[in-house]
């Protein structure tokens, strides 16, 4: 009897993880795409502000912003890739893109 009980308790635990993995999965997948489809969009001449509004409406990334000496930089990654693929964006003076880059 307590043999069978381990055996259910194993198979749960088992179902348990091969869920947890798939869906941690999904959501790695869902934010690498959300970084390169929001990056692809932020094309030289578009306002900070329009990028700032696209960002806003990620679910999966965190955003910061930079001020260097000849604009703004900001630096767009998911937790979820621990800082490994980040989307930068760099503006002008003017607030205005000059290139944005996925690394």
């Amino acid at each position: 009897m307590q043999a069978m009980k381990r055996s259910i308790i194993a198979d749960v635990v088992a179902i348990a993880a091969i869920a947890l993995l798939i869906t941690t999965t999904f959501y790695w997948i869902e934010a690498r795409r959300e970084v390169i489809i929001l990056c692809d969009n932020f094309t030289p001449g578009v306002s900070k502000k329009n990028v700032e509004r696209q960002l806003d409406t990620a679910n999966l990334l965190l955003w910061d912003t930079e001020f260097v000496a000849n604009g703004s930089k900001i630096e767009a990654y998911s937790p979820l890739h621990l800082g490994i693929m980040q989307c930068s964006v760099e503006f002008n003076k003017q607030d205005i893109v000059v290139f944005s880059i996925v690394e």
